[in-house]
C-alpha cells in the first residue's frame, strides 16, 4: 500500500460527492493513511479545519488549464485518487506522454449512463471511457453501477471494483415536531437530476387528500427559480418551504418523519445513507443506482416504482408506519457502510 495518497477533485462545491471525499481523507488519516487533500478550483462551499492544496485562485478553469496545472504539481509517483473523471482522464493521457508516473484510481460517482455532460456525441463518450479504463483501478459505489460498467461499457472485470461512502455514525437525538404535521425533507443539489418536479406532483397528490405536511427543500442550483415558480403557480407555498443551502444539515434530519427521494437517477444517494444514520427512515424513487442497496422495505423506508407519483404520496400518508420506524438504532441497518469496512477495501488498492 502507497502511504502518500492525494485525494484530487475539481471543487468543494455543495454536493454529495465533496462530502464523500472530505470523509474519506478524514478516515485515512484515522487509519494511518497519510493524504493529501487537492482542488483544482477555487470554489469551497464546506466549512473544513482539513489543509487544503488549491491549484489555482480562480472559481472556475478551463480544461486545458487544468491539464497544465496537473502537469505543474504532480511531480512524483504517488497515488491519486480522483473524483472527477474530467481530472482523471487528464491525468491518464500525462502518464501516457511520461509527464506522471504515479497509480490512478477512478472514482465513479454516478451512473455511468448519465455521468458525461457536456459530452453530447457517443463517439466522444466512448472515447472518454477508453481513456478512463486505462486507470489502475475504477471504483464505483454500488453493484449496480459497476455491472454498468462490466455489461455495457466492457470495462476490466478484476480492476473495476464496488467500495462504498462511508457514513459517520453519531449518537443523535430524535426529535417530533409538530405531532398534527407529517415532516418531509429533501437535501440536495436542484438540479434536473433531482427530478424536483415530482415534488410538485406529490404535493398536489397530498392536497388532495386535504394532508398536513410540510416539506423542507435544502439546497441551491440550477433549477432553484424554476421550482420556485412552480410552487407559486400550483399555491404550494404553505407546504413547500425553499430553505436554500446549508452546511450543517443534521437538525433537519432529526426533526424530519422521513426523508424523501425523487431522482431520475443516482450513483449512491449520501442523503438516504445520512437520514438513517441520524436515525430518520426515507422514501425513494427505485431509480438506478443506489436506493434499492440501502432501503430495506418497511424495516428503514421505503422503494417506490420510479414515477409513480400516487404511490409514493399514499406512502407517506401511512405518517404512522413512518413514525414507528424512526429510532436512534436505525443506523444497524446499514452496517456495510461503516468506515471498518470501507477501509479494509481501500487498502486492498492503494
Amino acid at each position: 500500500m502507497n502511504n502518500q495518497v492525494t485525494i484530487l477533485i475539481n471543487s468543494l462545491v455543495q454536493g454529495g460527492a465533496e462530502k464523500v471525499s472530505l470523509r474519506i481523507s478524514d478516515i485515512f488519516e484515522e487509519y494511518g493513511i497519510t493524504n493529501n487533500y487537492v482542488i483544482v478550483s477555487n470554489n469551497i462551499f464546506y466549512n473544513t479545519n482539513k489543509k487544503i492544496t488549491c491549484l489555482s485562485n480562480k472559481p472556475k478553469v478551463s480544461k486545458l488549464k487544468k491539464i497544465f496545472l496537473l502537469k505543474r504539481f504532480f511531480k512524483e509517483s504517488n497515488t491519486v485518487l480522483c473524483f472527477s473523471l474530467d481530472l482523471a482522464c487528464y491525468l491518464i493521457l500525462l502518464r501516457c506522454l511520461g509527464q506522471f508516473k504515479g497509480k490512478i484510481i477512478c472514482r465513479f460517482i454516478n451512473n455511468p449512463n448519465n455521468e458525461v455532460h457536456g459530452f453530447t456525441s457517443k463517439i466522444k463518450k466512448k472515447i472518454l471511457f477508453s481513456i478512463l479504463k486505462k486507470s489502475d483501478f475504477i471504483i464505483c459505489q454500488s453493484l449496480n453501477m459497476q455491472k454498468i460498467l462490466l455489461n455495457d461499457y466492457s470495462f476490466n472485470k478484476e480492476k473495476t471494483i464496488t467500495i462504498y461512502n462511508p457514513i459517520e455514525f453519531n449518537n443523535n437525538k430524535i426529535t417530533q415536531k409538530n405531532k398534527s404535521t407529517i415532516n418531509l425533507l429533501f437535501i440536495g443539489r436542484l438540479t434536473h437530476q433531482k427530478n424536483l418536479f415530482d415534488i410538485i406532483k406529490i404535493s398536489l397528490e397530498l392536497t388532495k387528500k386535504n394532508i398536513n405536511f410540510l416539506w423542507n427543500i435544502v439546497g441551491d442550483g440550477e433549477e432553484y427559480n424554476n421550482f420556485k415558480t412552480l410552487i407559486k403557480k400550483n399555491n404550494l407555498s404553505n407546504y413547500i418551504h425553499l430553505l436554500g443551502a446549508k452546511k450543517n444539515v443534521s437538525q433537519y434530519y432529526e426533526e424530519a418523519d422521513i426523508t424523501t427521494l425523487v431522482s431520475h437517477y443516482e450513483g449512491m444517494p449520501n442523503v438516504l445513507l445520512e437520514s438513517i444514520a441520524h436515525g430518520t427512515p426515507v422514501i425513494s424513487y427505485d431509480c438506478i443506482s443506489g436506493p434499492s442497496e440501502i432501503i430495506q422495505e418497511n424495516i428503514n423506508g421505503f422503494l417506490i416504482p420510479i414515477y409513480d407519483t400516487k404511490k409514493f404520496a399514499d406512502k407517506i400518508m401511512d405518517i404512522e408506519k413512518i413514525k414507528k420506524l424512526k429510532s436512534k438504532d436505525l443506523y444497524n441497518t446499514i452496517p456495510k457502510f461503516h468506515p471498518d469496512i470501507i477501509i479494509k477495501e481501500y487498502k486492498k488498492i492503494l
